[in-house]
């Protein structure tokens, strides 16, 4: 006998089978999701073998959130031939909408959606789309506001019919059942986000918010063979992980932080001192202009010498700090091992600022204004 499965992806559940039975708002600690068969035959058979080539994904970055926090970075995902081009990768587009918990959607969301929707089949008619919203109530009113505007644009309508002729006609599914779908874009509405303008989000994600809530967020995520757009009335900050939150909360967050500063790696708190009394001294002149600074931060088994936390949300880190002593100019092969790691953490989308201690001790407070002034830019984007 061989079974076949994936343990990262959606095990059998009747979560949206009772969800009519509850209000739509109601989390989901008490919907339990079924052992598989693939559950039990991993409980039973050793070892497994991994298959680890992943083909789908034409644009690395697709793959790359799930491959750092599902698989461990096991998975072989080949190179895009453009990555820097805007038609791939991951797109986060920030909406200002509302999330009605009666009725379990955000309008404005689903209104920017579906314009978005017909503006894509108009300039990309040979590509396929998909629509993905968290609760199946935000995939009801998604699928009205796209026939509403339908049945006045003409190349839209063209457009959905020409695709129902293939095997990869225009969807729009709601989280529990998009698994096993692709299309070459995958438009994501998170659906959640404030009562009110300016207001505080409320913790409570549904589905995202079961035992499993982790894993239905791995499936969404890798439905896309080209581009995923995230739709999302949240930013960063709004999703706050305690110690009691279920996985999928924090992998949310992760997420949503992802696709809107392409950063993979997050860094890590080490508990390790600084290096230097350079980096002490740059380290506390930080502190007294009112920054949170944390030194040697580990970073894709690197150290960042100091890293400053966004002040917006401190469980971010806004900026990576490079403190460089005089021996560093004469060291060639220092400067040369310093490249390659900064290559690395800017591809992980760290921004980096380097210090060298000749201009510090020189001028320490044109220096500290310099570095501030940057500091308070990085907060306005």
């Amino acid at each position: 006998m061989v079974v076949v499965g994936d343990p990262q992806q959606l095990p059998p559940t009747a979560f949206f089978e009772r969800i009519d039975a509850f209000d739509a708002d109601e989390d989901a600690d008490e919907y339990v999701d079924n052992e598989s068969i693939l559950d039990v035959a991993l409980s039973v058979f050793h070892p497994a073998r991994e298959l680890r080539w992943h083909y789908r994904s034409r644009h690395e970055s697709l793959m790359a959130f799930s491959n750092k926090h599902f698989y461990d970075g096991k998975l072989v995902v080949f190179p895009s031939p453009a990555p820097n081009h805007d038609d791939y990768g991951v797109e986060y587009r920030k909406v200002e909408g509302q999330y009605t918990p009666k009725a379990g959607v955000n309008l404005p969301e689903a209104q920017a959606v579906a314009e978005a929707a017909v503006a894509f089949m108009a300039e990309y008619p040979n590509r396929s789309l998909g629509v993905v919203t968290i609760n199946q109530a935000q995939r009801e009113i998604v699928t009205e506001e796209m026939d509403r505007l339908f049945a006045r644009d003409r190349s839209a309508e063209a457009y959905r019919r020409r695709w129902e002729e293939t095997l990869e006609p225009v969807f729009v599914k709601n989280l529990e059942n998009v698994q096993g779908d692709e299309r070459d874009v995958i438009f994501i509405s998170t659906v959640y986000g404030p009562e009110q303008p300016g207001g505080r989000v409320a913790q409570r994600f549904g589905p995202i918010n079961s035992v499993a809530g982790h894993r239905r967020l791995n499936v969404l995520f890798t439905r896309a063979k080209e581009k995923v757009v995230v739709f999302s009335s949240m930013q960063v900050s709004d999703v706050i992980p305690t110690e009691t939150s279920r996985p999928g909360v924090a992998i949310l967050k992760h997420y949503l932080d992802y696709a809107s500063s392409r950063r993979l790696d997050f860094g890590t708190d080490t508990g390790r001192e600084p290096d230097s009394d350079f980096e002490m001294f740059v380290a506390d002149r930080l502190g007294r202009e009112g920054f949170e600074v944390v030194p040697q931060v580990g970073v894709a088994g690197y150290f960042i010498d100091l890293a400053v936390k966004d002040p917006r949300d401190p469980q971010r880190y806004l900026l990576g700090i490079e403190c460089d002593g005089a021996s560093y100019h004469s060291a060639k092969s220092a400067r040369a091992r310093d490249r390659l790691r900064q290559e690395i953490l800017e591809q992980k989308g760290w921004q980096l600022y380097r210090i060298w201690s000749t201009d510090w001790f020189g001028s320490p407070d044109r220096e500290v204004a310099k570095l501030s002034r940057f500091i308070h830019e990085l907060t306005k984007v």
